[in-house]
């Protein structure tokens, strides 16, 4: 175990060694050792809410007599409702995976179950909140409605068509819901909010894609090559939120077996210095082998260093499994400060920090809390100090 990871609260080693990657007899007697000592269990029942790893939590942890009953029931709780909520997505992916493909349209399903089965042979090895659909951008109006009459319905406010021009500029999908199970879905017109942090080439993914059995179905999703680095774009710029993300990408690293390959694909997006950080960040904490050699160059490089001490905010003390309250201060701290200046520090480029900027300097709810008319939309930005009060005194 390194260092850092020895500093870090007894809670979190514990939680951490549970979701090693890989996971053998060493990591399970660790686990169960740490088990043994005075743990304050209700941060790992709030951690694996927060993380959404409650399924491989509730694996890690059977037959462990050390976990107080009380513990393991709520762990099992969460880990049941994830896995009610994976069969229902299993059968809602058949299902658009067949009414896509009836309609010609070429879609590469991304993340939660998929990912799962692709990584770990078992759909039902993630918690994931919705169903994630990266859609051919030439047919995303076709895609779109054909799940309205699948039924499932924007979840958005109605839009003027300068709103909607807008905002398909600056945010990656569109949500959907559906009006009678509640399902959520994505549809995808590219991977990332930013263009410039990860270029999206769907031509040449489709082409290369794998292709997952699930449901019944062969359900096609990215290239296993690709994982790596998509995962460290995806995690790096929600900025860590959740331990998932981070065993997924260890779980992709794995499987993947050329540290140096995966290195050399981030370089080539601009992506290294976040690339270092992710895999210090699997090794330390969830014991990913990686060479020392790059281990050495990500503890040596200053902006992996810079990214490194702005996320031990959102993971020192209490803060891994604490969620501040809405509207406090540690809320808008984490949220609005570290996490901000986190995701604009992953490429030094000014095209991308500018990119980065005004996504940060953007929200559709805005829109909501003044009305403004369209001839008005450059007014925006201006006002944003404004709604974002506004908005706070409406709670």
């Amino acid at each position: 175990m390194s260092g850092r990871f020895m500093q870090m609260p007894p809670e979190f080693r514990l939680f951490c060694l549970a979701l090693r990657t890989p996971y053998d007899a060493a990591a399970g007697e660790a686990l169960h050792e740490a088990a043994a000592a005075k743990i304050d269990w209700n941060a790992i029942v709030a951690g694996a809410r927060r993380h959404r790893v409650a399924p491989l939590l509730f694996a890690r942890l059977q037959g462990s007599s050390t976990v107080p009953a009380p513990v393991f029931d709520k762990i099992k709780r969460q880990a049941i409702s994830a896995l009610q909520r994976s069969l229902g997505q299993i059968a809602e992916v058949h299902l658009l995976h067949e009414a896509f493909a009836e309609a010609g349209i070429r879609v590469l399903f991304l993340k939660g179950i998929v990912l799962s089965a692709q990584l770990f042979g078992e759909g039902a090895k993630r918690d994931a909140r919705d169903i994630d659909v990266l859609v051919d951008p030439a047919r995303f109006g076709d895609a779109a409605e054909l799940v309205e009459r699948l039924g499932y319905r924007r979840h958005e406010y109605a839009r003027s068509p300068r709103q909607r021009r807008h905002y398909a500029r600056l945010i990656k999908d569109v949500e959907f819901r559906h009006a009678r199970t509640g399902t959520c879905l994505e549809l995808h017109h590219r991977l990332r909010d930013t263009p410039s942090l990860l270029v999206t080439d769907f031509d040449v993914w489709w082409r290369e894609r794998d292709e997952v059995k699930l449901g019944g179905s062969l359900i096609p999703t990215l290239p296993r090559a690709v994982l790596p680095v998509y995962l460290c774009a995806h995690g790096a710029g929600h900025v860590w939120e959740r331990l998932q993300w981070l065993v997924d990408f260890a779980g992709a690293v794995h499987a993947d077996g050329s540290i140096a390959g995966t290195l050399a694909a981030a370089e080539r997006e601009g992506l290294a210095a976040p690339m270092l950080h992710a895999l210090m960040l699997a090794h330390d904490w969830l014991a990913l082998p990686v060479d020392g050699r790059h281990l050495a160059q990500a503890r040596a490089t200053a902006a992996v260093r810079r990214l490194d001490r702005i996320l031990a905010h959102l993971y020192s003390g209490a803060a891994w499994h604490a969620t501040p309250a809405r509207g406090s201060a540690a809320a808008i701290a984490r949220y609005s400060l570290w996490k901000r200046l986190y995701r604009l520090s992953l490429k030094p480029d000014w095209r991308y920090r500018l990119e980065q900027a005004r996504r940060e300097w953007f929200t559709a709810a805005d829109w909501h809390t003044l009305s403004l008319p369209d001839p008005l939309f450059f007014l925006y930005p201006l006002m944003r100090p404004i709604a974002w009060i506004a908005r706070r005194r409406q709670r």
